[in-house]
């Protein structure tokens, strides 16, 4: 059996993710909650979820935009590189045996 390929990563992020759609809807949760006990129109509650997922949005894309600006450059791990002798150095000896 082969691996599955994992899809290539976009250069540019989609608009909204699943993330996003989650977050509208846990924040926007009571209006479904007040619609389903009749205290709000089914159009009420929807148009609340549209607002909010268009603030969720418009955060997340100035997350986006900005995060890079806050968080610097991410620190590189030192890598030590060892010399590797050259076998055709004449200073070292050849392996014994």
């Amino acid at each position: 059996m082969s691996a599955r390929k994992r899809r290539p990563v976009p250069d540019t992020p989609a608009l909204i993710d699943l993330r996003v759609l989650f977050v509208a809807a846990v924040v926007s949760a009571p209006a479904a909650y007040r619609a389903g006990q009749g205290l709000l129109t089914p159009d009420q509650a929807l148009v609340r979820f549209v607002v909010v997922l268009a603030g969720c949005t418009a955060l997340m894309a100035v997350l986006r935009a900005a995060w890079p600006l806050v968080a610097g450059e991410p620190a590189t791990p030192a890598v030590e590189t060892a010399e590797i002798p050259d076998q055709a150095d004449p200073e070292v000896s050849p392996p014994p045996g």
